[in-house]
């Protein structure tokens, strides 16, 4: 019985409370908006400039694809991801990145035998994590990933588009590149065998965390949080002593490449990746800034990963590279005043006609048509809206109008504001006329209806 009361307590509270966001997801509204749809509009014109496409993945993707291809021992699988079990017992996650859901529809789509292949895309990832500044648990990522070639020339166009990408946008805060190379397998594995032994030397100062990736992956023990790891690590063997021949010649063509297109960079032997397919160039870039913090100052992120496409089941091993920004990051380094905003529609301002019902504010039927037939004419050039009463409760279709000066007040308040206002009452209806308000100079010149289309722009 208390079960049954508590349920019915629990139903009550949800009819009272009003609804709430989920913690670490947002909305976004107004110049906000605009923000997040001029960064993709800048990423998508970079990426189109190099010869990527677009391409669309599902929010939704079997378990697999991301433990198949992040790892199952990674924090993300082990710790962020958003995982359920459907109504067909299948195992599910709402994407945690993009890579992997790209490289899977490559498969899926038979695009294995048809290489080159590249492509862009944006939209939500989700990932469980403590929400804090630059960083949600839902958020927006723009990426672009490549795959079929393998020549380094191609690393050196990824690295050249973001840079693009990032300094179209007149951010605030100084842009740096860390540049660095995993080797291919071989360095891999020499690499991979000297931090083991150096991390077993030193396990008794290690987290927790890398304690378990000792023996799965100690190459993540480079990239931890943990100060006490940092410390252990600051001593461990360097990448660059591990590298063959080959791998330090393409190494060499890609620096080469960058200082001949004036791209600058540094190059940091502690940027790493866990995974095993990832191999040779890895980058992140980075934005000094107050307005986000050390601790997520990077925008973007890329590397090569060769062999993603075996490790998800392809019947091919392909090369890949790609990169990823995050969109929140960005928009908290983009003013307000540097976000281009559409034009403003012309609001058209009904002016009550209080001979209907005296000491009312009453719009009458033929009235609304011909504000609304104005906003109609003024379309055909531009954007336009009649503004509407803001509450109509009463069973009739008159409704209770604001005046005049509520109206300028509310329309003027809008970011941008229009330019101009087109007013119209009783008298402008009869004479077949509006008035056009300057917004900026208060001036207003009375308009003929046909000659509406002409004054627009005067």
């Amino acid at each position: 019985m208390s079960c049954i009361r508590c349920i019915r307590n629990l139903r009550r509270s949800y009819s009272t409370q009003p609804p709430r966001p989920v913690r670490g997801m947002s909305d976004r509204l107004g110049v906000a908006e605009y923000k997040h749809r001029h960064i993709l509009s800048r990423a998508e014109a970079a990426a189109e400039s190099y010869g990527f496409e677009p391409i669309h993945t599902p929010i939704l993707e079997y378990s697999s694809v991301y433990e198949r291809s992040l790892g199952a021992d990674s924090d993300v699988v082990g710790k962020e991801i958003y995982k359920f079990l459907d109504s067909s017992q299948q195992w599910m996650t709402m994407r945690p990145e993009g890579t992997a859901g790209v490289a899977r529809a490559l498969i899926t789509n038979k695009l294995e035998g048809l290489m080159p292949q590249k492509f862009y895309y944006s939209g939500p990832m989700f990932r469980h994590e403590r929400p804090q500044k630059g960083r949600l648990r839902q958020f927006e990522q723009f990426g672009v990933e490549a795959f079929g070639t393998s020549h380094p020339a191609v690393d050196i166009e990824c690295i050249s588009m973001a840079w693009q990408f990032l300094n179209s946008l007149d951010i605030d805060g100084d842009l740096s590149i860390r540049l660095n190379t995993l080797g291919d397998k071989e360095s891999r594995v020499e690499y991979r065998s000297a931090l083991l032994q150096y991390f077993t030397e030193s396990k008794s100062r290690l987290s927790e965390d890398s304690l378990r990736r000792l023996n799965t992956n100690p190459m993540r023990i480079l990239d931890s949080k943990d100060e006490a790891d940092i410390a252990v690590a600051k001593d461990a063997p360097m990448y660059v002593d591990y590298l063959s021949s080959a791998s330090r010649e393409r190494f060499d063509f890609i620096k080469l490449g960058l200082d001949e297109h004036q791209i600058p960079y540094t190059l940091d032997d502690r940027l790493v990746r866990g995974l095993d397919y990832y191999q040779h160039t890895v980058w992140e870039v980075s934005c000094a800034s107050d307005l986000l913090g050390r601790s997520q100052a990077t925008v973007l992120a890329g590397g090569r990963y060769d062999g993603l496409t075996t490790a998800l089941g392809g019947s091919r091993s392909l090369p890949g590279i790609g990169w990823a920004a995050g969109i929140e990051r960005l928009a908290l380094l983009l003013p307000d005043c540097r976000t281009p905003v559409p034009q403003s529609a012309i609001p058209v301002l009904i002016v009550p006609d209080r001979s209907l019902e005296p000491g009312s504010r009453v719009v009458g039927d033929c009235l609304y048509r011909y504000a609304l037939s104005v906003a109609s004419v003024v379309r055909k050039q531009r954007s336009a809206h009649v503004v509407h009463a803001p509450v109509h409760s009463s069973g009739s279709q008159s409704a209770m109008h604001p005046p005049l000066s509520k109206q300028l007040a509310s329309v003027l308040s809008k970011t941008p504001a229009p330019p101009y206002v087109l007013i119209v009452g009783s008298n402008e209806m009869g004479q077949r006329q509006v008035i056009k308000r300057d917004t900026a100079t208060q001036m207003q010149t009375v308009v003929d209806y046909g000659q509406i289309s002409s004054h627009l722009d005067s």
